[in-house]
């Protein structure tokens, strides 16, 4: 290495030696001094700073941010190599240069705060407002189960595509491809909103493009007249509490959820209006409850354990409401012994026989009265156009339509009970 010009023109008049560091030079470059710099004459600001007692070798870079000179730590020699050094001081005076302080973006990298569970966490507790509880519920099981163990520490605009793709495909291989779709969808939901709150040094979503593992088909699955009198008669050996979730999903076509969370202050007259935390949609919906229905609701409110809650939660200290009925689903599929159904199928049991003709047994209900019953809000209800009281959206029609449902489930089962002919 040849020295060049002994003067740092940013300390005028204290000599420093500026040199044209190569990679056999700095191995060999040693100090009488107790310390001592050099600066670099190929890369503008690097300095390595060398001890004369113990020659322990540190590189630093020179920087102006706001006219103001600054200095930040890269790396201990020779674990930093000079072209490494020369790199990271080329990436700091690019930062500073734009205005960006390469010194806070080193903080934060360290304190983990650009890291992959910072960004989940801060994008998942701003949606927390505007998410249902189980959905919030099932994306925190997802993110802790499928995504923190691999990536939680990791810098969040460091994770690359490939690691998507290879992340979502051993989790698919292992037998869990609905999994594996649900866990890619997680994560370009993490990324994306990220990318809209501006979550430093994020650039992209690594999501983009990757394709889910598994093909998902729509379930078809609805239950017969004979099968909605098995489980409206299996559901008859579960608490009242139970059994009354069950009938008055089925005799409402409502989400289960919304079902067991559903409070006495939401029912007026014969109408219960689902709040938006409680709804798929975000937004409010009203269903008109059929005799059928109020009679099931009138039983629980003989026992009623809650002033607030119609189906309350035993650990009230930690959830209010039911919100897992697994346990009591498995016992009435058992009891039923039909195959593959779930709670879910009595919304498409009964679209299914709203909508079927008359003449083939069906109640001939028009099938956008059935989706404004079940809260569908595909464009062709109208419902996108509809500017008066959405909640009122054709509130007369699914009045009539759930009155004629609800005798067509008690017709179904008592007369299945009563002589046990076929319809």
């Amino acid at each position: 290495m040849d020295p060049v010009d002994p003067v740092d023109p940013d300390k005028e008049g204290v000599q420093v030696p500026r040199l044209r560091l190569s990679a056999r030079g700095v191995m060999a470059l040693k100090t009488d001094r107790a310390r001592e710099e050099f600066w670099d004459t190929v890369t503008p600001g690097l300095i390595l700073r060398v001890s004369g007692e113990s020659g322990a070798k540190t590189w630093t870079v020179r920087y102006r941010l706001n006219g103001r000179r600054r200095r930040q730590k890269l790396g201990i020699y020779p674990s930093l190599s000079l072209a490494e050094a020369r790199a990271a001081a080329r990436e700091v005076q690019r930062q500073a240069d734009a205005g960006e302080d390469p010194a806070k973006e080193r903080a934060d990298r360290r304190d983990g705060r650009r890291s992959f569970k910072r960004l989940a966490e801060e994008v998942l507790e701003a949606r927390s407002m505007r998410t249902r509880e189980t959905t919030q519920r099932e994306r925190a099981r997802l993110l802790y189960k499928e995504l923190m163990p691999k990536w939680g520490h990791r810098e969040a605009a460091g994770i690359t595509r490939r690691e998507v793709v290879r992340l979502v495909e051993d989790i698919a291989k292992r037998g869990a491809p609905i999994v594996a779709n649900r866990t890619l969808s997680l994560v370009r939901l993490i990324f994306n909103d990220g990318l809209r709150r501006g979550f430093p040094s994020l650039e992209a979503n690594p999501a983009h493009l990757v394709e889910p593992p598994a093909a998902e088909l729509g379930r078809d699955r609805y239950l017969s007249r004979d099968e909605i009198t098995a489980v409206w008669e299996a559901t008859g050996e579960e608490t009242r509490a139970t059994r009354g979730v069950f009938r008055l999903a089925l005799l409402t076509g409502q989400r289960i959820g919304s079902v067991c969370a559903l409070r006495w202050d939401v029912i007026k007259g014969d109408l219960w209006t689902i709040p938006a935390e409680h709804f798929k949609g975000n937004r409010t919906h009203v269903v008109p409850l059929s005799a059928e229905a109020f009679e099931v609701i009138t039983e629980l409110r003989e026992t009623a354990r809650s002033d607030v809650w119609v189906f309350p939660s035993r650990a009230r200290a930690k959830r209010p409401h039911l919100t897992n009925m697994a346990g009591a689903l498995s016992r009435v599929r058992r009891r039923t012994r039909i195959p593959r159904w779930t709670a879910h199928d009595f919304r498409t049991t009964f679209r299914t026989h709203a909508v079927r003709a008359e003449d083939d047994g069906g109640l001939a209900i028009p099938g956008h009265v059935a989706d404004a019953v079940l809260g569908h809000k595909e464009a062709t209800l109208g419902f996108a156009r509809y500017t008066g009281d959405r909640d009122r959206y054709l509130l007369h029609e699914k009045r009539g339509a759930l009155r004629r449902w609800g005798a067509f489930v008690v017709e179904v089962v008592e007369g299945r009970r009563r002589d046990g002919d076929s319809f």
